[in-house]
């Protein structure tokens, strides 16, 4: 049943399944209790027994359907690296670490003169952290230096 849709449907379709069907993974994580517990937050689904219950079978389900439709359409199930998606979030996180200096928060309003003499160094520092991690995500040599080399914090 492949020939149904040509490639670029086949691969439009395909996409949005494997989105839903991540998203779905994720779901079932937080209803199997899953907790994130950070420095500057916190998650936990907040939702009663009932809906867990009624949440789970819909996923289930969902599943089900998807599969079936990944054997329909003959979808091959796709290796994603995860250093690849890691390196990817880190050097976005570099980009907005770095817009958070001082002088890039000017945007928001008048700065405050001591500012940058405050957060500057910890953000160059942690922007810099975030970058030598993608670069060790990519199979960059790890070296002596490496946490080393890094203020810590005051």
């Amino acid at each position: 049943m492949s020939d149904l849709l040509n490639p670029y449907q086949k691969n439009s379709l395909r996409i949005s399944l494997l989105m839903f069907e991540d998203n779905l993974r994720h779901a079932q994580a937080w209803l199997d209790g899953h907790e994130e517990n950070g420095i500057l937050y916190r998650r936990k689904l907040d939702v009663p027994e009932r809906n867990k219950k009624q949440a789970r079978k819909v996923i289930a389900t969902a599943l089900e359907i998807i599969e079936k439709l990944a054997r329909t359409f003959e979808f091959e199930t796709e290796v994603e690296s995860a250093s690849a998606i890691m390196r990817g979030e880190l050097v976005i996180s570099w980009e907005n670490l770095m817009n958070t200096q001082a002088r890039r928060l000017r945007g928001y309003g008048e700065v405050h003169p001591q500012l940058a003499s405050v957060l500057d160094a910890d953000i160059q520092n942690l922007a810099e952290m975030s970058f030598r991690l993608s670069e060790l995500l990519n199979g960059s040599e790890p070296n002596k230096e490496d946490g080393g080399t890094y203020q810590n914090a005051r």
